[in-house]
C-alpha cells in the first residue's frame, strides 16, 4: 500500500512557507461520545468566561468547533487561528491555567480520543490541503 505524498502550491502553501504566514492555522478532530453530546453543548453554548479569557491571552483567534456524524459515529471537528509569536509557550499557559484544566475535566469525558493522535494529545492534528486568503 502507497503512502499519499502532500502536494504544495499556490493555493497549498509548504510548511515552511505556511509556518512563516502572520496567522497559523489549526484544524483537528476527535470523536464525540453520543450518550455526552447535549452535555457537550450546554458546556459550549456558555463557556466559561475565564475559558474565553485565557484562549484569548493566548492568542488564538477564530477559533470554532463543528459537530457531524460519519457513519454513525459523532465527530468534532476545531479551527482556530493563532496570532502570537511562541505557539508553545502560549499552549503552555493554557495547559497550566486552572480553569481551563476545570474545564478540560468536564469535556475530556465527553470526547473519544482517535488512534492517529500525536501522543499525549487529546484531538488528532488535520493537514490543511487548501488556503485562500
Amino acid at each position: 500500500m502507497s503512502k499519499t505524498k502532500p502536494q504544495y502550491g499556490p493555493t497549498n502553501p509548504d510548511p515552511e512557507t505556511a509556518s512563516s504566514l502572520p496567522i497559523k492555522r489549526f484544524g483537528s478532530v476527535i470523536g464525540l461520545k453520543p450518550e455526552k453530546e447535549q452535555y457537550y453543548r450546554e458546556l459550549h453554548a456558555n463557556a466559561w468566561p475565564t475559558v474565553i479569557e485565557r484562549i484569548r491571552k493566548s492568542n488564538i483567534r477564530n477559533y470554532s468547533i463543528y459537530i457531524t456524524e460519519i457513519e454513525g459515529k459523532k465527530y468534532l471537528f476545531s479551527y482556530f487561528e493563532y496570532v502570537g509569536e511562541d505557539f508553545e509557550a502560549d499552549m503552555e499557559q493554557i495547559a497550566n491555567d486552572p480553569e481551563t484544566q476545570r474545564w478540560w475535566r468536564e469535556t475530556d469525558p465527553c470526547q473519544r480520543q482517535l488512534p492517529n493522535r500525536q501522543s499525549g494529545a487529546n484531538w488528532s492534528d488535520m493537514e490543511m490541503v487548501f488556503l485562500l486568503e
